[in-house]
């Protein structure tokens, strides 16, 4: 966890996963869009997928996938935005474009399984009064 609260895992293999809670402007879909965006502007050769949105009675997600180089290497980066009744939340998954499937639904359980820190609120420092 770093300083801001937000959690930012790096895998031996070169695969890194980040997720934090975010604060929306606007609609889901244009965030999304432009966080993805944002994501992908240091990426040489960098190409934008297709949205994928899912809405459900607690749910909303919108993700892209990205594919690009970093230096000589070709990454795959999954963006995803999803709302949970206890929050919003953003994943950034990336991986090397061979590797991205071996660790993305162990990525996908770890993102679950941490929500629950970042739902905690940040402590707060205790006041003591004086009588």
């Amino acid at each position: 966890m770093n300083a801001g609260g937000d959690i930012v895992l790096e895998h031996s293999s070169g695969a890194s996963l980040l997720l934090l809670r975010a604060s929306l402007t606007g609609r889901l879909e244009d965030f999304a869009r432009r966080q993805a965006e944002r994501i992908m502007a240091p990426l040489g050769f960098a190409k934008l997928g297709e949205p994928q949105h899912f809405k459900a009675t607690n749910e909303e997600w919108v993700q892209y996938e990205i594919h690009g180089n970093r230096l000589s290497e070709h990454r795959r980066i999954l963006y995803r935005i999803f709302r949970r009744p206890s929050g919003l939340f953003e994943l950034v998954y990336e991986n090397s474009e061979d590797r991205f499937d071996q660790l993305l639904t162990e990525t996908q359980e770890i993102a679950s399984s941490l929500q629950t820190i970042l739902q905690a609120p940040a402590p707060g420092r205790r006041v003591r009064v004086r009588r």
